[in-house]
């Protein structure tokens, strides 16, 4: 059996949150022993619902600036203040613990300091990897440039073909392209849910954050309300982590929009299976475009590996219309049109059986390209490389 390297993970979020980074954490790091990780979360908002671990510790970046806080750093109590790294709470927070290598997830420029000192303290190579683009925007205390942070990196990963492009300009720095696969469960044959009858369930599952999906997703709620009227059966189901439930409801009505609140991985995939058509909306909003265009959701191979008729609504530039259209999978509406938003659901609703009969081609692609297990060993491949071209 392969020995994999001790790997302390410095990101955002820590495994086993619902959503996009402790997805893709799992998949990355599935196989790895308990007691050769290490996790460092930097967001108290993403605190496991589970009860956290000896080896899950929260690093609270970049942390209170108010001279009250100051004793607790200076005794190692606290990781980070005013900019500053605490060496003592690392070592105290590690116990003895020696990683062979630094990997961090991030959006923003404070954790991505944060895990380079980490890195530096420790004398291991990093593995820097940016799932959305917040590096110049959030970057409270970094006095470092983001392009001499990211060049200090053994190995850097971007999310996405239109990151690794624009980062190759913003910053000169090329790197690899890789974001979450997905799981062999997906690629079952789902069973019909038994007394739906003809009712067409359109679903989203995930996050609903107003700085990402708000418009779109509203557009979905308010086509599936029209057909409704029209007298078509049809429900909007939306499934997503209970962090976000309160901009959830505010779309629901009870009736053709419902929120089904949180759920757990094996259910996540049978609904999935199950639904009629899934839909992954990306804000219009031009203010939001530099905020959002980069990012490839983690869900997107997951729904197109289903074989369920799968809807991209979002602006052209954008990652997950671009893997659409480069691939020539799912499908895409790229101009915001409520109009014919609901043409199209009311095509799949008349043609639901052909249409999911050529989604089976989408899932094929998934299979053959963006498993859960391609992108674990392309990951280990990157950071096997990281290790060995730093000693």
């Amino acid at each position: 059996m392969e020995k994999l390297p001790r790997a302390l993970v410095v990101s955002e979020a820590p495994f086993g949150l619902n959503n996009g980074f402790g997805v893709t954490l799992s998949t990355f790091f599935n196989g790895w022993a308990a007691d050769r990780l290490f996790t460092l979360y930097t967001r108290r908002e993403t605190a496991p619902s589970s009860a956290s671990t000896d080896r899950t510790v929260l690093a609270d970046v970049p942390g209170p600036w108010g001279r009250r806080y100051a004793a607790g750093f200076l005794l190692g109590r606290r990781p980070t203040w005013r900019g500053r790294y605490s060496a003592s709470w690392l070592r105290r927070t590690l116990r003895g613990w020696r990683p062979d290598v630094v990997y961090t997830m991030v959006f923003s420029g404070e954790t991505l300091a944060f895990a380079t000192w980490v890195a530096r303290q420790l004398g291991v190579p990093l593995v820097a990897h940016v799932a959305d683009d917040g590096l110049e925007t959030q970057k409270g205390g970094v006095s470092a440039s983001i392009r001499d942070l990211l060049a200090a990196a053994a190995a850097r990963i971007t999310i996405s073909e239109e990151m690794r492009r624009e980062y190759t300009q913003r910053y000169g720095l090329d790197s690899h392209v890789l974001h979450n696969g997905a799981a062999e469960d997906l690629f079952q044959k789902a069973t019909a849910p038994a007394n739906r009858g003809d009712l067409f369930v359109v679903r989203y599952l995930g996050s609903i954050i107003p700085c990402q999906q708000f418009g779109a997703i509203e557009d979905v709620a308010a086509a599936v309300r029209a057909l409704r009227d029209e007298g078509m059966a049809i429900r909007f189901e939306l499934c997503g982590s209970a962090w976000t439930r309160q901009h959830a409801e505010t779309l629901t009505d009870g009736d053709s929009v419902v929120y089904r609140g949180e759920i757990d991985k094996a259910e996540g995939f049978e609904l999935l299976r199950s639904a009629d058509l899934l839909v992954i909306p990306v804000t219009f909003d031009r203010s939001l475009f530099s905020v959002v265009r980069l990012s490839l959701p983690t869900k997107l191979t997951e729904y197109l590996a289903s074989g369920t008729p799968t809807l991209v609504y979002g602006p052209p530039g954008t990652a997950p219309v671009e893997f659409c259209r480069r691939h020539q999978v799912g499908s895409f509406i790229d101009e915001r049109s409520p109009e014919r938003l609901a043409n199209f659901i009311r095509c799949k609703v008349t043609n639901r059986l052909a249409a999911r009969a050529n989604s089976s081609g989408d899932s094929e692609f998934i299979r053959q390209h963006y498993t859960a297990s391609r992108a674990r060993d392309a990951f280990r491949t990157i950071v096997q490389g990281a290790m060995a071209a730093s000693q």
